[in-house]
């Protein structure tokens, strides 16, 4: 039996059990209006959740890519009733046809077999992806260029430039534990053709760069000594969150002039985490910036005016969860008026309104997702003629549902790389019939 499928095989076998078939992990979302869709942080599914009923719904799962691979995607975008999603693991970029409810595929110029997850160069290659005049443009978090996918064209376009320029430039700066060069976790859009982030390498940069030309720039704010951690941005300020001190800092484009807000100070119940970030993520919603935490004891929002400070007793509940690690993942997203966060701790999707209301809402895959996802990976293996099967390995109810999911027992029996065993073809008319049932 060809290796992946035996490893494939056995990790089903091992995870069938634990917790990760209970909950849904989610790093970004987009909101149609009636459903939010939505990919798995930790295996190879796209679901949808209605709005009004919270029912969520398996779509499906990317064609040739890794069944149980850890945050395959990260940002999720929208273009024509298209959905575009960011590989970070994944070694193409997803798409899923609303409309027509398929799936699509675009290579990035990495084969499968050259995706070395071990690598963190591939494992953490995008995490911020844009929509810019009918093109998906994909910023580098550890890999060496920026992706800009024609989606009209189809046209794929590389370019190292800014990636270049400030790994020369800052590379003997880094601090993080692996000792590699991060260039952007998360860029937030000022404006139709700008974003912004900031450097993971030991420096007070901010770097604005340009969607439509190309170019960037460096802008150097507050102390050399300071270190962002998180950036935001409401149209004409940019907010950027210094770890090492719990310090806001705002800047105001316009005027070049920043202002800064010791959070501590300022919440005094605030008990910082002592690890290297108090607060995971920043998001503005009506005239409040909201600090999301990450091991702090508190949610704190500040005035995007005054920058005054106050904790949010609503968003500080998980705080209180007994349990060790992260109080909320990565998701942050703000829609109709509210933003969505993804309690690390209770499993939720916390949603939190403007007007202070809160919901939880228990992400719950459908039933048996671990075979659903275990067939899926098989139907993609015969799809891509790569193995053989046994039932010693593969029961034969999943091997007859992976090949009713492709309907196509006659391709099948006729493709020489495809044996059917046991001498007497049972598997092969087993499945015959059941498709002509």
């Amino acid at each position: 039996m060809n290796e992946e499928a035996v490893n494939q095989s056995k990790d089903t076998q091992n995870l069938a059990h634990e917790s990760r078939w209970e909950h849904i992990g989610i790093f970004d979302m987009f909101d149609d209006g009636e459903n939010l869709w939505f990919t798995s942080l930790e295996y190879n599914a796209l679901f949808k959740m209605s709005k009004r009923t919270f029912d969520v719904d398996y779509v499906g799962s990317f064609p040739d890519e890794e069944a149980y691979g850890g945050r395959l995607y990260t940002s999720v975008n929208e273009c024509n009733g298209k959905l575009y999603f960011t590989p970070c693991t994944a070694h193409e970029i997803g798409i899923y046809d609303m409309k027509n409810e398929c799936f699509e595929k675009r290579s990035i110029g990495i084969s499968r077999d050259d995706n070395d997850l071990l690598k963190i160069k591939y494992a953490k290659k995008f995490v911020s992806g844009f929509i810019y005049n009918n093109s998906l443009i994909l910023i580098p978090c550890c890999y060496d260029c920026i992706i800009i996918y024609d989606i009209v064209t189809g046209e794929v376009t590389f370019k190292t430039d800014l990636f270049e320029y400030f790994y020369e430039k800052y590379r003997h700066y880094t601090t993080s534990p692996d000792a590699q060069f991060y260039l952007c976790w998360f860029a937030k859009r000022l404006s139709e053709s700008q974003i912004v982030f900031h450097l993971h390498c030991n420096r007070n940069i901010l770097i604005i760069y340009n969607l439509e030309t190309g170019g960037f720039k460096e802008q150097a704010i507050g102390s050399k000594k300071s270190t962002f951690s998180l950036v935001e941005c409401d149209g004409s300020q940019v907010y950027l969150y210094e770890a090492s001190t719990d310090t806001l800092v705002k800047w105001e484009m316009e005027s070049g002039k920043y202002l800064e807000c010791h959070i501590a100070a300022q919440v005094p119940e605030l008990q910082p985490c002592g690890l290297e970030y108090s607060f995971l993520n920043m998001a503005v919603l009506g005239e409040w910036l909201y600090l999301i935490p990450a091991n702090a004891n508190v949610a704190v929002k500040v005035d995007t005016i005054t920058l005054e400070a106050l904790s949010v007793d609503a968003l500080s509940g998980e705080c209180s969860i007994p349990y060790k690690g992260t109080v909320y993942l990565n998701l942050s997203r703000v829609s109709d008026n509210k933003l969505y966060l993804l309690g690390n701790r209770s499993k939720d999707l916390v949603v939190y309104g403007k007007d202070e209301d809160l919901q939880r809402i228990r992400l719950k895959p459908p039933k048996d997702i671990e075979n659903i996802i275990a067939e899926q990976f098989l139907a993609d293996l015969i799809r891509r003629s790569r193995c053989w099967f046994s039932e010693e390995h593969v029961p034969l109810t999943r091997f007859i549902n992976a090949l009713v999911s492709l309907k196509t027992y006659e391709r099948c029996a006729g493709n020489r790389n495809i044996a059917v065993g046991n001498g007497d073809c049972r598997i092969y008319h087993l499945v015959k019939q059941k498709l002509l049932d």
